[in-house]
């Protein structure tokens, strides 16, 4: 078999979600992410610690703000990326988690994974395409 992307490093992300998986915004990520396996190899994580970045569904926000701002608090101290995605369709984030972001990006799948991989490595001569 072929490899499309033979020059990739095979290093699995480590990907944290702030919000718990019994929404339709976490669905929504994970059937994204399961179409990136060939260029972004990633696991998801239930330890802040442990991850390589913090993904935030910002469209849940409101309805737990308070979980969602400890999730950071608690990136921040460990010194880890936050990624916020944007409610789909929408534009507007609060500005507090925008302030807090390495990187808001929208549902666009390649867009995430541009900000995951840039917002962990800072390099974006190394993105897989």
């Amino acid at each position: 078999m072929v490899e499309l992307f033979p020059e990739i490093n095979k290093k699995i992300y480590k990907l944290y979600i702030s919000y718990p998986d019994n929404s339709q915004d976490y669905t929504t990520f994970q059937n994204r992410m399961s179409k990136t396996d060939e260029a972004f190899k990633w696991e998801i994580i239930n330890n802040i610690t442990e991850s390589d970045v913090l993904i935030v569904l910002s469209g849940l926000y409101i309805k737990d703000q308070e979980r969602i701002l400890n999730d950071i608090n608690k990136a921040k101290t460990e010194n880890k990326p936050i990624v916020v995605i944007r409610p789909y369709g929408q534009e507007d984030i609060p500005q507090e988690l925008e302030n807090k972001a390495n990187e808001v990006i929208g549902w666009n799948t390649a867009c995430i994974v541009d900000a995951i991989l840039l917002s962990i490595t800072n390099d974006s001569t190394n993105l897989p395409y």
